[in-house]
């Protein structure tokens, strides 16, 4: 049996690591700057640091970690691509790629004056291997095809009882697969969602919203969910989600079992159970970005320019940032009159 990679504790990091790790969420003002790292989100400084923590494992178990060298100044070709090997052979082609990408991203923000082309064409490389070694058997699935079969089963459902607790789980977690399927945010913002406050009505529309400290990139999110899924939204909160104990008290949108927020892994479990019930193969959540994008590439060249900001993807350009907060909302509204279109053909 293959062991996984052994992670080195931050405490048992060597001082220069420590001190540089920790300089990257330094803040600042406008004379003294800030971290190079200081916009991350608080879970992916911890995936970050478990990915910097398994480099500095695999330095150590090979005898490599040089604590009078600095940080970046080992993460050469020569090391790195063992390390990379080391990965393939203990890892989901996934997880081993993401390991990679994560260490590149720590050394670019450590040291940006070095040349890490070498690295980036790695991680690229690694990062295409890893989608090519997906299960080629499970079936193509569209975005019009996978929301079509949503609507269908939810509405289906909501002709019911939907006394049985059961029925109810099954309810909420096809409905959070089919605003997935439309508004493809993150699993951390499904997470957090709360009535009146990110899931909000206007007019017959609901919407989505996500201030900028509550999204990955630091960029606000805004969305509008297709008004197919008005009356099923509401059958959800008005008729399913009272019942769950606790609820009253709080405005989460997501109940567990027993009334507490759902978490975010039992939202990815409950993803990937119920879709591959509904289509025959597992979809995580993550995945649903990847369908929108392309689903837009695929529908019209146009639509295509709208990927960037229905995904809400940082820009490098400040000024562009009231550009894509108003296109946000064109494209979630092209998702949603696409699909109606194919749907109805």
């Amino acid at each position: 049996m293959i062991s996984k990679p052994i992670e080195l504790p931050l405490a048992a990091w060597p001082e220069a690591d420590r001190i540089v790790w920790e300089d990257l969420f330094r803040k600042g003002d406008l004379l003294e700057g800030q971290g190079a790292a200081v916009h991350w989100a608080e879970a992916t400084r911890r995936t970050n640091r478990k990915h910097y923590a398994r480099w500095l494992g695999w330095l150590a178990a090979n005898d490599l970690l040089d604590a009078d060298v600095a940080p970046w100044q080992r993460v050469s070709p020569a090391r790195v691509k063992p390390y990379t090997r080391s990965l393939i052979d203990r890892l989901a082609p996934r997880t081993a790629a993401s390991a990679l990408i994560g260490l590149k991203c720590i050394v670019q923000r450590m040291y940006p004056e070095a040349d890490w082309r070498w690295l980036k064409d790695l991680t690229n490389r690694l990062d295409c291997w890893a989608v090519s070694s997906r299960d080629n058997r499970a079936p193509a699935l569209s975005a019009p095809e996978i929301f079509t079969r949503l609507v269908a089963d939810l509405q289906r459902r909501a002709r019911g009882p939907l006394v049985k607790r059961r029925d109810q789980l099954i309810y909420r977690d096809t409905l959070i697969v089919a605003i997935l399927t439309a508004c493809p945010i993150r699993l951390r913002n499904i997470a957090m969602m709360q009535v009146g406050k990110h899931l909000h009505q206007v007019g017959p529309e609901w919407h989505l919203s996500f201030d900028g400290s509550e999204t990955k990139t630091g960029q606000p999110i805004h969305l509008v969910i297709p008004i197919e899924l008005t009356p099923l939204i509401v059958v959800f909160l008005e008729k399913i989600r009272p019942t769950f104990p606790g609820v009253a008290n709080g405005s989460d949108v997501w109940p567990a079992g027993k009334g507490k927020p759902m978490a975010k892994e039992t939202i990815y479990a409950s993803v990937m159970k119920r879709t591959h019930e509904l289509f025959g193969v597992a979809i995580n959540p993550h995945a649903f970005r990847t369908i929108a994008a392309s689903f837009l590439a695929e529908n019209s060249p146009e639509d295509a320019l709208y990927a960037r900001p229905l995904l809400g993807h940082r820009q490098q350009q400040t000024t562009e940032h009231y550009y894509i907060r108003a296109n946000q909302i064109k494209a979630s509204r092209s998702v949603s009159n696409a699909l109606r279109e194919i749907r109805d053909a």
